[in-house]
């Protein structure tokens, strides 16, 4: 196992100091974690120099030790060769191991104390798997450089752990100060949001007051058109279109009435073209009687001899309805409010979508409030872990 592995449990397990809590606005926040950063800083530089030169003292001693280890001569031991063969094999492998160990430890660059932890962890984690087997092996045969070698692990490891335990808080004042940073980094472009959401709905809210009031003036002025003269005119002579337009509508179905289909079919059964036509003008009157003007069925009632005297009458009385039409038209000319009337439902539809756009700034709206809040508890847990409150 890494020689850091109580350290995590002695971070969980420090006790917190009742201090009086610094109170700090939310714009003051960032020049005091910056303030904190930069002595923690200094401490951090300082405590890694300590640990470079432990380093090297341990490597130093080390390689004595080793050397020592080298020397020792296996075969005054009494004991079997095959022993004698694993031992020697086993210290090979295990000075190697040594030699790793301080190499790696020897490269180890100038960095953060929390990184710098689970680096020298990560290298005894590697050595003690590489070197278990091998050191029980050595032991067997050599004891006391062996067990040299374990004291100088053992006080490395001693002084390490008691340098980190009583400088632990600067791994914690970096960790709160990073998360504190990474909210407030979270939050900014929320409030960015808020603020575009604000005042966009304001542009919407002005754009649709101004539209309502323009409609309201329409509105106005369409109802004072309404109320003059001219247009009241105007509405007269359009209910005379509409009235004339129905009289010739009744005076058509009339038409209809006077024509003896089943005569039709009967002489022109044999003439496919003329059978059509028949066929045509009884399934729809009105349609086939606009497109010629009744002429197609007037020479039908005339090739078969039929009466048609009272039918020319009737058509007669439609021209005369058609001519009057015309001339109530030509008094009408352009409706004075149809324009308005069109720019009114125009701007409608331009409120009701602009409606639509600030309801759906407004969802918004709730939803990143919703997350800053979330945000702000957790960044004010934070805080307090650090002695902070907002003032």
């Amino acid at each position: 196992m890494g020689i850091f592995d109580f350290f995590k449990k002695l971070i969980q397990e420090k006790e917190v100091e009742e201090t009086v809590p610094v109170k700090l606005t939310f714009s003051e926040i960032g020049d005091w974690m910056e303030k904190k950063k930069g002595e923690n800083g200094e401490r951090e530089k300082e405590i890694l120099d300590i640990v470079k030169n432990k380093i090297r003292g341990f490597n130093s001693e080390l390689e004595e030790k080793v050397l020592l280890l080298k020397k020792f001569d296996v075969g005054s031991k009494k004991a079997e060769d095959r022993i004698k063969g694993v031992v020697e094999d086993s210290r090979k492998q295990y000075i190697i191991a040594v030699k790793t160990l301080m190499s790696n430890l020897g490269d180890l660059k100038d960095t953060h104390f929390s990184d710098l932890t689970r680096k020298i962890d990560k290298i005894f984690f590697y050595f003690n798997k590489a070197s278990f087997k091998n050191y029980e092996r050595t032991t067997l045969l050599i004891g006391k450089e062996m067990a040299d070698i374990k004291n100088t692990f053992k006080d490395f490891s001693k002084d390490l752990l008691e340098l980190f335990n009583n400088n632990k808080d600067i791994v914690e004042i970096f960790s709160k100060i990073n998360s504190i940073k990474e909210k407030l980094e979270l939050l900014s472009p929320i409030e960015k949001s808020l603020i575009s959401i604000d005042e966009t709905s304001v542009q919407l809210s002005e754009k649709i007051s101004q539209k309502e009031n323009e409609n309201e003036r329409l509105l106005f002025k369409i109802e004072k058109i309404k109320q003059e003269k001219h247009y009241k005119e105007r509405l007269e002579r359009k209910k005379k279109i509409s009235s004339l337009e129905e009289e010739i509508k009744k005076t058509i179905l009339e038409l209809k009435q006077l024509i003896d289909f089943k005569a039709l079919a009967n002489f022109f059964h044999i003439n496919e073209e003329q059978m059509k036509m028949v066929k045509d003008y009884k399934e729809n009157f009105h349609l086939n009687f606009e497109k010629d003007f009744g002429i197609g069925i007037i020479g039908l009632l005339e090739e078969a001899r039929l009466e048609t005297g009272l039918f020319l009458e009737k058509m007669n009385f439609i021209t005369l309805k058609k001519k009057e039409i015309k001339q109530y038209e030509a008094l009408l000319g352009v409706d004075p409010i149809q324009e308005l009337i069109s720019l009114l439902a125009q701007r409608k539809r331009e409120i009701d979508s602009e409606k639509i756009e600030k309801e759906k700034g407004e969802k918004r709206k709730l939803g990143l409030e919703e997350k800053r809040e979330k945000i702000i508890t957790s960044l004010n847990k934070d805080l307090i872990k650090l002695n902070i409150e907002i003032a």
